[in-house]
């Protein structure tokens, strides 16, 4: 059984990760564990926009061999960004993009995946799709990605493609992990349809399948009270049916050994939707090095007893019935 495409998660670049000399060592670490893949955005990290491309850019990532995906600029939170996919917007934020990684778009030195990151509210989709197909003509990205984009707005997207011959989404990132399961709803239906690979962030759910939040250990992590990312992801997951999920893991995992971040990217990889066979991804994240160590050998373990995978589909069916 083969795993997803793994790829590292370039948000904590330039946030967790900030100096070249450190983001040097995290490659050399990735190629080691054959990790050549990288998700980025204008947008990271939260805290440094566009920090994330330009260390990526220093470093030389691209002529060390890497693939960098990207993702079109937007600002603040969502759900939605209007004007963020405007034709004048787009060109700037890939403009900036391939100025911050320094790469000439010219035969390696392309962007793999651009995304959409999020939709953009105000803006009409036929004119979105005019001008990244413009952009892709040039030669500016290999594929085309939407991000955050709720499965009708992905149909019509699809649609306006195919009636004026403009390039097709192949890829979607989306939010996808043990506790986080509505994309195999209706979303994942449809891009398998449409033959539209599936990259997943948040496999730890934003860390809160760590346990961490729901046992008070909230200093120094993304659930911290009184910061915009903490506030941000106490309104998403401080719900009984969610901290329920974390105990009940404590006790279907303690007898066989397996901490709850293993267990969750294990299932990811072995018991989810994704398949490798159709393209899907994982984003891996770390904040620090020893994090990334683990993360892939915890995949390396491969798929977890029947037991526990029996058990972590009941997990889903509580959670769906608390409306989470």
């Amino acid at each position: 059984m083969s795993a997803p495409t793994l790829l590292f998660g370039g948000a904590s670049i330039g946030d967790s990760f900030k100096t070249v000399e450190a983001l040097d060592t995290l490659l050399t670490q990735l190629k080691d564990f054959g990790i050549t893949r990288i998700d980025s955005a204008a947008r990271y990290p939260l805290t440094n926009p566009g920090e994330s491309e330009r260390l990526l850019g220093k470093v030389g990532a691209v002529a060390k061999g890497f693939v960098v995906d990207t993702k079109i600029n937007i600002a603040g939170f969502g759900p939605t960004f209007p004007g963020s996919l405007t034709a004048e917007a787009i060109n700037k934020s890939v403009q900036g993009s391939y100025q911050s990684l320094a790469i000439s778009g010219k035969g390696t030195e392309v962007v793999n995946v651009l995304y959409c990151h999020a939709p953009d509210s105000e803006t009409p989709l036929e004119q979105q799709a005019a001008a990244l197909d413009a952009l892709f003509k040039k030669g500016m990205f290999k594929q085309l990605g939407l991000s955050n984009f709720p499965p009708e707005m992905v149909e019509k997207f699809v649609e306006i493609c195919d009636t004026e011959g403009y390039v097709k989404p192949t890829v979607y990132q989306g939010n996808y992990n043990l506790v986080g399961r509505d994309a195999e709803d209706a979303l994942l239906p449809l891009l398998r349809q449409h033959g539209i690979a599936f990259i997943a962030y948040s496999p730890l759910a934003g860390g809160f399948l760590s346990g961490k939040f729901t046992a008070g250990n909230t200093e120094g992590t993304r659930f911290e009270a009184g910061t915009p990312i903490g506030d941000f992801m106490r309104t998403h997951f401080d719900k009984p049916e969610l901290h329920a999920t974390i105990r009940v893991l404590n006790s279907l995992l303690e007898s066989h050994g397996i901490s709850k971040p293993e267990a969750a990217l294990r299932w990811a990889c072995f018991h989810s939707a994704l398949k490798a066979e159709n393209g899907d991804g994982i984003i891996l994240g770390a904040s620090r090095a020893e994090q990334v160590v683990a993360n892939i050998e915890a995949v390396k373990k491969g798929p977890l007893p029947e037991e526990v995978v029996e058990g972590m589909e009941g997990i889903w069916v509580e959670v769906k019935k608390g409306g989470a």
